[in-house]
């Protein structure tokens, strides 16, 4: 074997792997960034990493009943999300200018819409479980929104609660705290 093939065949896997990862980086690059407010975090899963683990709480949607949408169309001036539309089906024609859908074969699968995860450094893990630990600060998640529908959390950041928040939480505190009526009584 020539020493030019010998060349080639070291260079030639080094080139495809350089171009693969330039169409990866140039692929997570594109899109729109929206933030997203999140709940019901976990800075942490040893098992995979240093992720943060978290729920998507779309404005404009309450808790999805039961299986959850196929898509969402998303509301706004980007980056400020202004709400979500449900899109049950897809099919039924109806446009979207910002739609976001499951990743089905994701870590999540169908239920992507509603669960994400974003990986961290070890020294900004710690960090965010600090700030987890402030009740008094609401996640926000940016994600890249791409044309295709596919989504991407890419950033995590904190801000303090606004009064309406505020009072929406101590309201949901102070429900829980109520007992629970006596159960009905059967009669025959």
């Amino acid at each position: 074997m020539s020493r030019l093939a010998r060349l080639a065949a070291v260079v030639a896997p080094a080139l495809g792997l350089a171009g693969l990862w330039a169409m990866s980086d140039t692929t997570f690059r594109q899109g729109t960034a929206w933030e997203v407010p999140i709940e019901g975090f976990d800075p942490r899963d040893m098992l995979r990493g240093h992720y943060v683990e978290f729920s998507y709480d779309w404005p404009g949607v309450a808790e999805f009943r039961d299986a959850p949408p196929q898509m969402l169309c998303l509301e706004g001036e980007a980056p400020r999300l202004a709400r979500v539309v449900p899109i049950i089906d897809a099919a039924d024609g109806t446009t979207c200018a910002h739609p976001v859908q499951a990743d089905t074969t994701g870590v999540y699968g169908w239920e992507g819409l509603t669960r994400g995860r974003l990986y961290l450094g070890q020294d900004r893990a710690a960090a965010i479980q600090r700030e987890l630990q402030d009740g008094e600060q609401r996640g926000i998640v940016t994600i890249r929104q791409r044309e295709d529908g596919s989504f991407t959390p890419i950033a995590i950041r904190f801000r303090p609660l606004t009064a309406q928040e505020i009072a929406e939480r101590d309201a949901q505190n102070q429900r829980a705290e109520e007992p629970a009526p006596p159960p009905a009584i059967m009669s025959e």
